[in-house]
């Protein structure tokens, strides 16, 4: 390709009188090509020259170059020329162009280099190459800690299938219907932490077992747990009679978090640490306790996968197992600890979680998948697997999967209390006398239905005293005598119908139960409405 430096230099050949033949054959010596030097010469339009007198030869690089014509000579000699003369007249051999190429030809590759070093730090950054699960769940640990809010879907599937023992004891409850065998539990919900002294939370939370199925919420404002009841489960075998009678009403009893633990440190939830053992450590030592946590090796990576946009958050994806090693040194090390600065409290000197460890041993084929955002380096997804073996004598398992999505960190929330709630004591206090109230009733259902029963004989004997006839039965002291037992044990609307040779007496049960009705053709039975003749009605 021509270029400025290279038609100055023809130019300035030529008006020093130097043949078009002299200045291709220098130029090609520098690697120009034929179609190159075609375009140039055309470019500046070549009159061919007078002939000279003598043969003129070419200047050597070192004996003339303009500076107009050639940049790169630092010192360019312009020779005196008389075309006049037989003196031969130089031609510069400079090469122009070969060295502005070089130069292009490295910034094309620097580009080059330079693009890839990008392409390859962005593929690094997207996929998380470097980026190892233990290091970035101690970050998130540290994120999560800072965080002020958050929502979350949970949703636990669990199967018994396999546990035959277990399996008899739900096939034995027939209201459970189908898949009985398989449980489900949702909870879905946001929390407010910004304040350490007022935890809030508001939770959903919807349990399914073949036909029966339970929703309730709660929620925490101001240190009160609020929970009401917003599908009751129909189901006869629950020994709380009436549950539809709590639905859609707010109970409450006051909650107090463990002097802000759990709100600030996870470790207060952990199984084998209890409140009592955290209300009796001092600050610092509960900062030492979580930075234990903090760098514990609970999971281990086993795979690195595709990263995903999880609630409009990119996410690096892993694969992790449990590390069953990592749990039982950070156990054993839980336990050194709080024995060595529990010297003087029995409940601490005594503190051994290790006795987790074993449990470890029943769960089988576990598999995790987890989510961490690239920027926010916070925990959007877990999704694990397993099953649990009671008995490692028994090939029985109880298998569980759990899903748990994560978003919406520290955007801004509104939790509020409830209008109106009764007290957690008014509801017990309730189902308890509903309880025994049922029971009592049960129990004066029965004593009317005997005594019902007890009439029957009465008025065969007062039949065999009248000749055969049932006249006057009804107004007899005999059956005075029932009815009034009948009535102290709740009965209403007694009625008694006769005539010789028939007699019909019914009684209402209760207010939430029916009439219970006998006559003279030997009928016991429950009816919806009272005898209105000499015989039981037929419904």
């Amino acid at each position: 390709m021509i270029n400025p430096q290279l038609l100055g230099y023809i130019r300035q050949q030529l008006s020093l009188n130097v043949s078009k033949e002299a200045i291709a054959n220098s130029l090609k010596s520098q690697g120009w090509t034929d179609a190159d030097l075609g375009e140039a010469f055309a470019a500046v339009g070549v009159v061919t020259p007078p002939t000279p007198t003598a043969p003129v030869t070419p200047l050597s690089p070192a004996t003339s170059a303009p500076a107009s014509a050639i940049s790169s000579l630092s010192s360019p000699m312009t020779p005196n020329v008389n075309p006049s003369f037989s003196q031969p007249q130089p031609v510069v051999n400079v090469s122009v162009a070969p060295h502005t190429k070089s130069k292009a030809i490295f910034f094309i590759v620097f580009v080059l280099i330079l693009l890839g070093a990008v392409g390859a730090g962005a593929y690094v950054y997207y996929t998380g190459t470097f980026v190892k699960l233990p290091t970035l769940l101690s970050k998130s640990m540290e994120k999560a800690r800072a965080t002020t809010s958050s929502k979350y879907d949970v949703t636990v599937n669990v199967d018994f299938s396999e546990m035959k023992d277990v399996m008899s004891g739900l096939n034995s409850m027939p209201s459970l219907g189908a898949n009985s065998q398989k449980l489900s539990l949702t909870v879905k919900g946001l929390s407010d932490i910004s304040d350490p002294e007022n935890f809030k939370n508001s939770s959903v939370i919807s349990v399914s077992m073949g036909s029966f199925s339970l929703e309730a919420e709660f929620r925490i404002v101001h240190n009160i747990f609020y929970a009401q009841l917003t599908k009751a489960p129909a189901l006869g075998i629950l020994p709380i009679p009436m549950l539809s009678l709590y639905e859609n009403k707010w109970f409450s009893f006051p909650f107090k978090s463990e002097n802000g633990q759990t709100i600030t440190n996870p470790f207060s939830s952990i199984s084998g640490i209890s409140s009592k053992v955290i209300d009796k450590i001092t600050p610092e030592e509960k900062e030492r306790l979580y930075k234990m946590f903090r760098d514990a090796h609970f999971v281990k990576q086993t795979g690195k996968l595709s990263p995903e946009t999880i609630s409009g958050e990119s996410s690096y994806h892993f694969a992790f197992d449990l590390d069953k090693d990592g749990i039982s040194s950070y156990l054993q090390s839980l336990k050194e600890y709080i024995n060595s600065i529990g010297k003087s409290d029995s409940s601490l000197s005594a503190f051994d979680p290790t006795s987790i460890k074993k449990e470890l041993d029943n769960l089988k084929d576990f598999q995790g998948e987890i989510w961490i955002g690239r920027n926010d380096k916070l925990v959007h997804k877990i999704a694990v697997s397993f099953g649990v073996q009671p008995n490692l004598t028994k090939n029985e398992q109880v298998k569980l999967n759990m899903v748990a999505i994560m978003s919406d960190y520290n955007e801004p929330v509104l939790i509020t209390a409830p209008t109106e709630s009764t007290s957690f004591e008014t509801l017990v206090s309730n189902v308890m006398n509903d309880s025994i109230g049922s029971a009592r009733q049960k129990g004066n259902e029965a004593a009317i239905k005997a005594t019902m029963a007890n009439i029957r004989p009465q008025a065969e004997l007062f039949w065999d005293a009248r000749k055969g006839v049932y006249s006057g039965f009804c107004l007899s002291t005999e059956l005075k005598t029932s009815r009034t037992y009948i009535e102290d044990k709740g009965g209403t609307g007694f009625i008694c119908k006769e005539a010789a040779q028939k007699y019909a007496i019914g009684v209402k049960l209760s207010d939430s139960s029916g009439y219970w009705c006998i006559d003279s053709t030997g009928v016991i039975k429950s009816t919806t409405i009272p005898p209105s003749g000499t015989v039981c009605p037929v419904k």
